[in-house]
């Protein structure tokens, strides 16, 4: 019995905190109830379906359909939704400042003392659990309130005014201000028609194309943009007679801007007319959807100047990476270039075998493709192409997708995506045609230096692969100077020393050089040896061993951009050395001795060479040693390696005077006389920031 009636007390708990529960959940909040208390009016502004403002000027009836506010009377047109919002918000916060009851004795009096008995100055709501209407009389005593009551209503109430400031409006201005309804972005076809002609676009995929006067890829944002000019302008002022057009222009308009969304039966059509006589910055227009004349900014008539090149993708073409997995380069009598995707990376197809190649020019090379803009539409067809040097191009760069079997969509090897030829270059540009398009275009000549024909240009950046430590033996032969031989010490802190001649190594300068000429990188390949490049009598040779074998590198004259040519024993081609790498082998390795002078660039082919500057070759060997003084001091050993000033070859330091000799005797008059020795240079200024 007892666990019996343990159960029923607890259902009946359960019953008891349920109800509760419910019945609080339907009751307002403490905020709520604080919010409301006060409040003159209450009603859910999502059932209300109907508003009427009554003033002493007018009467305008608001009627919602589909979700929107539309006019009814004194004329039919959209409401502005953001007017509408805000009349709602006014009348739901209105909160009484004083109440005043009037169903006492003399009530009728004071309503009509306030102006509450026959007012004109109405506004209902209709449409949800009964009618609302509010009753707005004089103003009050007190300056910015006045009198208002609910219809059904005994009771006055003081307060502000910004209600009837709204409702006080013209008709006008609860107008929607905004040209059309249309959302741009759901626009999916568009008409031009001015006394120049007719354009037509559509989209599909998400990209707009241009169907008339010809077929082209449209300009995503720039038709975009004209879409969003028409639909969103702002009206400036209405016209509501309309029954004589040709005043305004819009009897025989001057053109006509159309535009369709998906599942409307009808395009929305916007009828430019004339400029006002008053203001030639403003213009009349009439859309379809409104019945009225309507004044907008002169910027509208914009849309009249509309060309169809205006319109018109100005990206040379479109494609999507991802699905790129090869990229042909074709040129007359050069080896045909295929570059291949291999996962992640690149590698160029060569004889059946998968050559690595610099990946980065790859992926700059789609990069450049897609980015590449169109200068000048040069022809709409292909039938000149000789003129343009497009009959025989001088660069084809195909991409296509690649499939290694059969599926069911697509056959095993390269589906062509697009094929881009490139024709005569003229000025600063070069023509360019799609091959399943018939247009000519011009683009910037720039894009052929990524578009590489030559092979070696392809060729993986990295020059060495070895740790500084592997290296361990070096010869190094610098223009005006002596060959230095060095090699580690085996015996003690492996440090350099020379394997011939005297010296004191600076380990600084050389281990910076060892580090540079380990993992040596190109800035690029330049492509064949040619004899501008200084190579058949380098400025630089270092040659060097390590345990599985060595490298020989040849560094020529500068190149135009302030690099250095340069080649490497084993590999083809030259590349260009970075010029804080060829700095590097410059410095000074012989404490006490300069470095190598930097090298010129090279003279373009048919250009006069200038003189070089002239200076006193100095070997890269330490200075001869004073005869040793029993009581001289051992000299300082200096604070900070020597360090050489890329743009200025260092010389040895000056001499300190020696004691003056004794003047020799004059030798005869018919004896050969000595050459002068040279003036001593003053040691050239380190680096900034050293």
């Amino acid at each position: 019995m007892k666990l019996k009636n343990t159960l029923i007390l607890f259902i009946a708990a359960l019953a008891i905190y349920a109800f509760i529960h419910f019945y609080e959940s339907k009751q307002p909040t403490s905020q709520e109830a604080t919010d409301r208390a006060g409040r003159v009016v209450q009603f859910d502004r999502d059932k209300i379906t109907g508003i009427t403002i009554k003033n002493t000027e007018t009467k305008i009836d608001l009627r919602k359909k589909d979700g929107a506010w539309f006019i009814e009377a004194p004329v039919k047109d959209r409401a502005d939704s953001m007017a509408v919002n805000q009349l709602f918000t006014t009348a739901e916060s209105l909160k009484s400042e004083d109440s005043i009851p009037t169903d006492k004795d003399g009530g009728k009096d004071m309503l009509k003392d306030f102006g509450l008995t026959s007012s004109d100055t109405r506004l209902t709501f209709t449409g949800g659990d009964k009618p609302v209407e509010l009753i707005l009389g004089k103003d009050a005593a007190v300056e910015g309130k006045i009198y208002v009551r609910l219809d059904d209503s005994k009771t006055a109430h003081v307060i502000g005014n910004d209600l009837k400031t709204q409702i006080s409006k013209k008709v006008d201005e609860f107008r929607d201000h905004k040209l059309t309804d249309v959302i741009a972005t759901q626009v999916n076809k568009v008409q031009f028609k001015t006394a120049a002609g007719e354009i037509e676009l559509a989209k599909k995929d998400q990209h707009w194309s241009l169907d008339k006067p010809f077929k082209a890829r449209g300009n995503d944002q720039k038709v975009g943009d004209l879409i969003s000019q028409a639909a969103n302008a702002q009206v400036d002022s209405f016209v509501t007679d309309t029954s004589n057009l040709a005043s305004f222009g819009l009897q025989e308009p001057r053109g006509t801007f159309s535009f369709s969304t998906e599942g409307s039966k009808e395009p929305v059509v916007l009828q430019i007319g004339k400029a006002l006589e008053k203001d030639k910055e403003k213009i009349y227009v009439k859309v379809s959807t409104r019945n009225a004349v309507l004044v907008v900014p002169k910027t509208v008539e914009a849309l009249l100047d509309t060309k169809p090149n205006d319109v018109r993708d100005r990206n040379l073409v479109r494609f999507t990476s991802d699905i790129v997995d090869r990229i042909n380069i074709e040129s007359p009598g050069k080896e045909k270039i295929v570059l291949a995707r291999k996962g992640e990376s690149w590698v160029r197809k060569s004889e059946g075998k998968d050559v690595p190649i610099n990946v980065a020019a790859a992926t700059r090379l789609m990069s450049e493709l897609q980015s590449a803009q169109v200068v000048n539409f040069a022809a709409d067809v292909a039938t000149e192409l000789p003129k343009y040097g497009l009959d025989q191009p001088s660069v084809t760069v195909t991409l296509s997708s690649y499939s290694s079997e059969n599926t069911a969509e697509t056959k095993a090897g390269e589906k062509p995506i697009v094929s881009i030829l490139f024709g005569k270059i003229e000025g600063d540009n070069v023509y360019a045609k799609l091959d399943d398009e018939p247009f000519v275009v011009s683009i910037p000549r720039g894009f052929l230096s990524f578009a590489m024909t030559d092979p070696l240009q392809w060729q993986e950046l990295t020059v060495y692969k070895n740790k500084p430590e592997d290296i361990t033996a070096l010869e190094i032969a610098r223009e005006g100077q002596p060959t230095l031989t060095l090699e580690r010490d085996k015996e003690k802190d492996k440090n350099w020393v020379l394997a011939k001649g005297d010296g004191k190594i600076n380990q600084t300068n050389l281990q910076s050089m060892v580090n540079t000429l380990a993992s040596l990188r190109a800035v690029r390949w330049v492509g064949a040896a040619t004899p501008e490049q200084g190579l058949a009598q380098p400025k630089i040779t270092v040659s060097f061993k390590t345990a599985a074998g060595g490298g020989k590198l040849l560094i020529g004259t500068q190149t135009p951009d302030m690099l250095n040519y340069a080649s490497a024993e084993g590999l083809t081609g030259t590349f260009a050395l970075s010029q804080p790498d060829v700095t590097a082998f410059q410095l000074p390795f012989i404490e006490g001795a300069p470095g190598a002078a930097p090298a010129t660039p090279s003279a373009a082919p048919g250009a006069v060479p200038t003189a070089p500057p002239i200076t006193p070759p100095v070997p890269d060997v330490p200075p001869a040693a004073p005869a040793p003084s029993p009581a001289a001091p051992e000299p300082a050993k200096p604070t900070a390696p020597p360090t050489l000033n890329p743009a200025t070859p260092l010389v040895p330091p000056a001499p300190t005077a020696p004691p003056a000799p004794t003047v020799p005797a004059a030798p005869p008059a018919d004896a050969p006389q000595p050459a002068p020795a040279p003036a001593p240079a003053s040691p050239a200024p380190a680096p900034p920031g050293n």
